[in-house]
């Protein structure tokens, strides 16, 4: 159910934040009056001082050279929220979370395995109100749900295991819910229209089926002419009648509706992130011949660059744009105490990059998460989920000013 890809890198990354002490630097011509609350606690004010905006498609997005990173150029923080333990499965609105907690019952041994509890919850952010819903068994179904783009239909996965699910496509008019017929075996897919979900399903040999997916519950498959996809797609999705998925030799592919031949639109990617309008793609790159280390670039649709470099690391993991596309949150992991390391928001408006600097990690060190980054409906709030001693994760939900 999980991309492998990603995967790999939060084990890499775990191995990495065990080795180095990392500190958090970037350079910025942004000024901010900071704010440095304990654990919830509500922050002073804090005000961002207005910079140069460029209008128009082809303003360009830059990140400043300069000296390393101040703490008085971190984004402003009215508030933060710690939940020990525990990863965020879910915002089920602007101030309720569902999570899920961990807890190690017994240490490992070199013959034995450590033992652990789960428990799901929903944290009511606003009252700091915490209230179980279930134990956590190994039978129960995770369900993902995804609304069609006027609202009307959503296509559910309900998942059994790792790797095998049941689809529905549901009515919200009615609430009756269609059985989708067809194994699956990855959640990769998305609404090409209003009408049409599209799947790539996976299997245990191959790359499996392509299907299209009425909102009656019928399907067809899609054929897609690519000799460079044999096996697994490594990313899959699908935004405002587009299919864009990367193939073996990293690049980044898009399909209109209607076709079977893709075109390419970038070139040695890693991973990418389609904007919630549609307008924009981050992409990290791989690494170049004889080079080391990865780059985030904004391109459009199209696969068209829109402005210069905005980041640069050796390793970025995730990327999550706002719900309302103006922001977009990721993190970058570097040896060097002088390069970018922790958790960044770029300002698609502006092309600012500012980070979420070391004075709100709670164990004094810049943020590299363990789990998907998470933006609140609103876009006011993100969930950074990283290692912690103590209770061997821990969430910090951040609220902006």
């Amino acid at each position: 159910m999980k991309r492998i890809n990603r995967k790999n890198r939060v084990k890499l990354l775990s191995v990495m934040t065990l080795l180095v002490t990392l500190i958090a630097c970037q350079s910025s011509h942004e000024r901010v009056t900071t704010v440095t609350p304990s654990n919830n606690q509500t922050g002073t004010d804090a005000q961002v001082s207005s910079g140069n905006t460029a209008g128009g498609s082809g303003r360009k997005l830059t990140v400043v050279a300069g000296s390393a990173q101040k703490d008085n150029q971190e984004l402003a923080v009215e508030r933060i929220h710690r939940l020990e333990g525990s990863n965020i499965e879910a915002w089920l609105s602007d101030n309720e979370v569902r999570i899920n907690t961990t807890k190690l019952l017994k240490v490992g041994t070199n013959t034995e395995e450590p033992k652990y509890s789960y428990t799901t919850s929903i944290v009511d952010l606003s009252t700091e109100e915490q209230r179980d819903v279930m134990d956590h068994q190994p039978s129960l179904k995770i369900v993902k749900e995804t609304l069609s783009p006027d609202g009307k239909f959503s296509f559910i996965q309900k998942w059994l295991d790792k790797y095998t699910a049941d689809n529905f496509i549901k009515d919200l008019s009615t609430g009756k819910s269609i059985a989708v017929k067809g194994d699956n075996y990855m959640e990769m897919g998305g609404w090409l229209n209003k009408d049409t979900y599209i799947l790539a399903a996976g299997s245990m040999e191959g790359r499996g089926d392509i299907r299209q997916i009425a909102t009656d519950g019928t399907s067809t498959k899609l054929a897609i002419e690519d000799k460079d996809v044999n096996e697994i797609f490594n990313r899959f999705t699908v935004s405002d009648g587009r299919i864009y998925y990367t193939d073996s030799k990293n690049n980044l592919k898009g399909l209109e509706a209607g076709k079977t031949q893709p075109s390419i639109l970038v070139e040695g990617v890693w991973d990418f992130e389609i904007s919630p309008d549609s307008k924009h793609i981050a992409v990290t790159t791989v690494s170049a011949p004889g080079k080391s280390g990865t780059e985030l670039l904004i391109y459009d649709s199209a696969g068209n660059m829109k402005g210069s470099e905005i980041a640069k690391g050796e390793l970025m993991s995730y990327l999550a744009w706002s719900p309302d596309s103006s922001r977009l949150a990721f993190d970058v992991y570097t040896t060097d105490k002088n390069g970018m390391n922790g958790v960044y928001i770029f300002d698609s408006t502006s092309g600012k990059v500012s980070p979420m600097g070391s004075s709100y990690s709670p164990v004094g060190m810049s943020y590299n998460p363990q789990y998907p980054l998470t933006w609140s409906p609103s876009g006011k709030r993100l969930g950074i989920t990283i290692e912690d001693k103590k209770s061997i994760i821990v969430t910090q939900v951040i609220d902006f000013k």
